[in-house]
């Protein structure tokens, strides 16, 4: 029962650093300057308005997370769930396939 909370932990500490790491692009200049972008991965969850450059020299742009602090951010609670079921599998079955290769006593051969 604990290492599956500690998996549940980690799935969840790996769902909320994921929008510091995966970005969003703007190939060209769009119509309207004022964007909404969704981060976080694999499920995007939260959400955040951003003021793009006027000048059409600035693309393609690379949009970035900033933190929920500094700037208003939308938390969007079922894609989090979502997003943190897929991390919460993807360490069980990393753990599951290490614990069967680790695990395992050399049986002695039988001559």
């Amino acid at each position: 029962m604990k290492k599956y909370i500690v998996m549940t932990i980690i799935s969840l500490l790996i769902s909320l650093a994921t929008p510091f790491i995966f970005k969003n692009y703007v190939e060209q200049k769009p119509e309207q300057l004022e964007q909404s972008f969704r981060f976080g991965g694999p499920i995007p969850f939260a959400e955040q308005q951003k003021l793009l450059p006027a000048s059409s020299n600035a693309y393609p742009l690379e949009v970035l997370f900033e933190s929920p602090i500094q700037t208003k951010t939308i938390f969007h609670p079922v894609s989090f769930i979502f997003s943190s079921l897929v991390f919460f599998i993807l360490v069980l079955s990393i753990f599951t396939v290490l614990k069967s290769y680790f695990g395992k006593i050399p049986s002695k051969r039988r001559q």
